[in-house]
């Protein structure tokens, strides 16, 4: 049996072409690994490529398994599947003793305590949520390739809003001692790979020349995510030759706040001007309901419109409840009667715009006793800040404190940050504002529903829910932000707190903030396969003023 005989005519028209610059603009679901690994393949049996000489690159160890694992399953053995980062610290380690009298810095797993460090020889305040928002920066500013000054200015001219309220001048004074640490200290951060591999076959022609006779042929996956700093070593990698397979979706660019752009998907054809171009439409994931969802979402943004390949399936819900206690309880219900209806947990996912959203889904689904795992994020009660609030109220609780219990609440986390209002910048202030905000309401909630109650029975309340939260297992319903979510896809999908404020999210106020903002709605709603459940509502606890309205985007779509 041909190899690509499995394909489609639109997968195996790109599979076929084996040959110079080749771009894939593939929709969700439409079976791009599929697609990219068939070429591979049939480029290999036909003789075209050497595996050995092939390298296939992604953006996640799980990705790289998968393609890895399609590959031998075809029967390819000797291609290289790495990770961006894999392959670059893969050449790094072999190449640096070449080039180098000094060893090859250590790779550490987290800038948090350099930036801190470099925050306190600057000056700079090193609360966590400072040095959370000042590591995003530099971050940013490194994999788009910008010494300190050259971010500062950027910043200044309105290019980069830093979504911080640390001025730009004191982020890049830091950034600048943060260099100056990692130096001191022999260390390197996961961007670091990235540039020291780019810089090194930039300035050694003969490690570049090596690196150029070993991989001749590329493909990579996810191509809407690539950042500058990941193209500048692509771009190295490849040389002057032409054998570049590049396959993504630019409606499905969400990291856009982390350096991803797909410019470098789109404009492809400005750099490959004989690029060969293909589209994948069909869509094996998704029924008829719900690619007709994601087209109405996307049709201002889109490159590729999906078709269900799998038909008829069950009505999108659309639903509205008075607050967002109704609408944990209702999610939680039809998610334990989906379980009871024969549903395997595990194909069963509910998503939400931000990680606090999701204290109250667990809540729900722990007094059903439905089994859950949170991907991407710490359980509500594990997260720093909500364990170092409730250890500030169960101190308040011990000194028998007896005043209204959302007066005091709010007292004893006003010392932890929150506020009345949220941070207007921010990203890690806001986030955690978010978590103190939850157990705010948490406690108006209870304070409605337990006469006289005191802080110590709130901490003992806050102690059962934590104590509620189930172990992941491996049958278990995802909890996961949109982000997290990216890739997956599941039976039935619930997607939460479909309002305006929420999704999309109050801090994106440019148009094109917006427009990834309507990006992240299109990859959550893409990930199910049958059932789609959205929902919103209109206000945040039971006593609260319908104060909310829905999403615009949901305004799009013909429910």
């Amino acid at each position: 049996m041909s190899i690509l005989s499995a394909l489609d005519p639109q997968q195996r028209a790109a599979a076929e072409c084996v040959s110079g610059p080749v771009v894939i603009y593939a929709g969700a679901g439409t079976g791009k690994t599929r697609t990219i690994t068939h070429r591979i393949a049939h480029g290999v049996a036909s003789g075209v490529y050497e595996p050995t000489q092939t390298l296939a690159v992604t953006f996640t160890t799980r990705a790289a398994g998968e393609l890895r694992s399609r590959l031998t399953t075809l029967g390819v053995t000797g291609v290289q599947v790495r990770t961006f980062h894999g392959a670059a610290l893969r050449q790094l380690r072999f190449f640096h003793a070449q080039v180098f009298d000094k060893p090859m810095p250590t790779l550490v797993p987290s800038k948090f305590r350099f930036v801190s460090e470099a925050a306190n020889l600057c000056a700079v305040r090193n609360d966590q949520d400072s040095i959370r928002d000042i590591a995003s920066e530099i971050e940013w500013a490194k994999v788009n390739i910008m010494s300190p000054a050259a971010y500062r200015e950027h910043v200044l001219a309105g290019k980069r809003s830093a979504g911080t309220d640390v001025a730009p001048e004191l982020i890049a004074k830091v950034y600048e001692a943060y260099l100056s640490v990692l130096d001191d200290n022999n260390v390197m951060d996961f961007e670091d790979v990235l540039l020291y591999m780019t810089a090194i076959m930039s300035n050694f022609p003969e490690v570049a020349d090596q690196v150029r006779r070993q991989y001749r042929y590329f493909t990579v996956d996810e191509f809407q995510d690539v950042s500058p700093a990941q193209f500048e070593l692509l771009s190295l990698w490849l040389g002057n030759r032409r054998d570049l397979c590049v396959v993504g979706d630019p409606a499905q660019t969400i990291y856009s706040f982390s350096g991803a752009t797909s410019t470098y998907l789109t404009s492809f054809g400005d750099h490959f001007e004989d690029a060969s171009h293909f589209e994948l439409g069909n869509s094996y994931r998704s029924t008829a309901p719900i690619t007709k969802v994601a087209n109405e979402i996307i049709s201002k943004q889109a490159s590729v419109e999906l078709k269900s390949i799998r038909g008829a399936g069950p009505k999108v819900s659309l639903n509205t409840y008075s607050h967002d206690e109704a609408e944990a309880a209702a999610v939680a219900e039809e998610v334990r009667s989906l379980i009871n209806s024969g549903t395997p947990a595990r194909d069963i996912a509910v998503l939400f715009r931000v990680n606090s959203q999701s204290a109250l889904i667990e809540a729900e689904l722990g007094n059903r006793g439905v089994a859950y795992t949170l991907r991407g994020a710490e359980r509500f009660f594990e997260r720093p800040e909500v364990k170092g609030a409730v250890l500030a109220l169960r101190a308040t609780a011990a000194g028998n404190i007896d005043n209204a219990l959302g007066t005091i609440v709010r007292d004893v986390l006003s010392g932890s940050g929150w506020r009345r209002e949220m941070p207007d910048a921010g990203r890690a202030a806001q986030e955690t504002w978010e978590s103190l905000n939850t157990l705010v309401d948490l406690a108006d909630e209870f304070a409605l529903t337990h006469e006289a109650s005191t802080v110590r029975d709130f901490v003992a309340h806050l102690d059962l829910r934590s104590d509620q939260e189930h172990a992941p297992t491996a049958n278990a319903v995802t909890l996961a932000s949109i982000h997290a979510a990216k890739g997956l896809e599941w039976d039935s999908v619930f997607v939460i707190g479909l309002s305006d404020g929420l999704l999309p999210i109050s801090r994106a106020k440019t148009p094109a903030a917006h427009l990834e903002e309507r990006r992240l709605l299109y990859v959550a709603v893409t990930r199910a396969k049958n059932n789609l459940f959205l929902s919103w509502s209109k206000a945040r606890h039971s006593d609260g003023k319908a104060h909310r309205s829905p999403s615009p985007f949901l305004a799009d779509l013909s429910l």
